[in-house]
């Protein structure tokens, strides 16, 4: 380890505390949105949660329900991103317009608000991916990201996505999967 990364881990460990001493949801979200934030900005950050064997992804926190609202459900299938985040258990990097076209079915509302790059971060347990992090902002926003920190980032917030996952459970098993929009 150089004595730069050393250094850097006093920030992400404050943030790590913060987040294991949130007492509720919504201060863990909170804390999750700032570790983010700190590390790689975003303009829009949403997480969901990997309902594998419904092939079903949940959306557990949004920073802004005006673009992504809170609990929708959106269908998992073997699209390039599905494949990459959820099977591969790989970050995404969209840098673009264009990138972002490909992969996200609500696109041209995502770009109208400004929203041009994308970095999917997953979130991993017991070697599967059981959600993701996803944060937004402005083209090549994170062409460069550390994807080491994000994988850090990722196991931090595992906790609270197996939490998540529990009550999200019930709640798939009553979704009609042929209205919902595919990832």
């Amino acid at each position: 380890m150089t004595a730069a990364s050393v250094l850097a881990l006093g920030p992400l460990a404050a943030h790590a505390r913060k987040l294991g001493l949130a007492a509720d949801r919504q201060a863990q979200w909170s804390a999750i949105s700032a570790l983010l934030e700190a590390a790689f900005g975003h303009k829009l950050f949403t997480a969901l949660v990997h309902l594998e064997a419904h092939r079903l992804m949940k959306r557990l926190h949004t920073s802004d329900e005006s673009i992504s609202p809170l609990g929708g459900f959106k269908a998992t299938g073997n699209g390039p991103w599905s494949r990459l985040v959820l099977q591969e258990g790989r970050i995404y990097v969209a840098s673009n317009e264009d990138d972002v076209r490909t992969v996200f079915s609500e696109a041209s509302m995502l770009i109208e608000r400004g929203l041009h790059s994308a970095l999917n971060i997953p979130v991993r347990h017991e070697g599967r991916v059981i959600g993701s992090l996803n944060m937004l902002g402005a083209r090549h926003a994170y062409d460069n990201a550390d994807h080491d920190l994000a994988a850090v980032i990722g196991g931090l917030c595992a906790p609270v996505f197996i939490e998540e996952m529990r009550a999200a459970q019930a709640a798939a098993e009553a979704v009609d999967r042929s209205a919902l929009d595919s990832v």
